[in-house]
């Protein structure tokens, strides 16, 4: 699921700003860009998120600066100040543009001043200022994931709903089947014999080794308990993670459902189950999204 989550607070002269992006992703990814001297700390970081984020691309950035108006003085950036001469020089070269840059215009360019990188001791008390910000991070990140898992609760649960009531119309046709299936035989026998008497015990044998060979009872009985305990989890109000038992969820559903379409012994039933098999493709999609 994607989302934002930023917190900041001051140690000392400096302060630590905690910034969380998260991506779709079907298992937990993280990348972390610490300071440096932060990389002792990696492995704490790494399991206070796993234990609020179980699944997702997570990337978390660590910024240390120095507090305005402290005693720490602003940097020139002289990389970016190379780039803005180096532009003017192609002006002037190539485009045979006239002018010099004169020092109230670069000193204006955005970026130009940077805060100078503060150093901190990370005790004790540092990494619990840290754990701290990171933690009020995460609940802004939760927040937003929050909000757009409510929106894909409630497609998930229109699909799921619309789903079930297509297993019931597929059931309803597929009990239908061995009575057309008997008047198909009948009809085809009788345009081959012609006059010819047909034993009707053996018609009805036969008619019944094509029921049996069409016959979906144990897909769709499957069918409709892997919806009704997909509908379940979606629905269930403790919060907890339901991307990894959906997903498998889903993965029974479309196998049941390509049974379902490969034991098809009537095209209006064919078209039901491709039907099927779209929505299924469809939450398999938005189930990926789900932690």
């Amino acid at each position: 699921m994607t989302g934002y989550g930023q917190a900041s607070t001051d140690v000392g002269e400096a302060r630590v700003t905690v910034e969380l992006r998260t991506l779709n992703h079907r298992y937990a990814d993280l990348r972390l860009r610490l300071p440096s001297d932060l990389a002792a700390a990696e492995r704490g970081i790494r399991r206070s998120i796993l234990k609020r984020i179980k699944r997702g691309r997570v990337e978390l950035t660590v910024n240390v600066e120095s507090i305005e108006g402290s005693s720490s003085r602003p940097q020139l950036n002289r990389p970016l100040l190379d780039e803005v001469l180096a532009a003017c020089k192609t002006l002037r070269d190539e485009l045979h543009i006239e002018g010099t840059p004169d020092m109230q215009t670069v000193l204006g360019v955005h970026g130009m001043f940077r805060s100078a990188a503060v150093a901190l001791a990370w005790d004790a008390a540092d990494l619990e200022a840290l754990d701290r910000v990171l933690g009020e991070a995460l609940d802004a990140l939760d927040q937003e994931r929050l909000r757009e898992g409510r929106h894909l609760q409630q497609d998930l649960s229109q699909r799921l709903s619309g789903m079930t009531q297509l297993v019931a119309r597929i059931r309803e046709r597929a009990e239908q089947i061995p009575d057309r299936l008997r008047e198909r035989l009948v009809e085809r026998l009788n345009s081959l014999a012609g006059d010819v008497a047909l034993d009707p015990a053996r018609v009805a044998q036969e008619a019944v080794l094509l029921a049996e060979r069409g016959d979906v009872t144990e897909e769709l009985v499957r069918l409709e308990g892997h919806l009704a305990q997909a509908s379940e989890l979606v629905g269930r109000p403790d919060g907890k993670p339901l991307g990894k038992p959906l997903d498998f969820l889903v993965q029974e559903i479309q196998r049941e459902t390509n049974t379902l379409n490969s034991k098809s012994a009537d095209l209006e039933l064919g078209r039901m189950a491709l039907e099927l098999k779209g929505e299924v493709e469809k939450v398999r999609e938005q189930t990926q999204n789900l932690e």
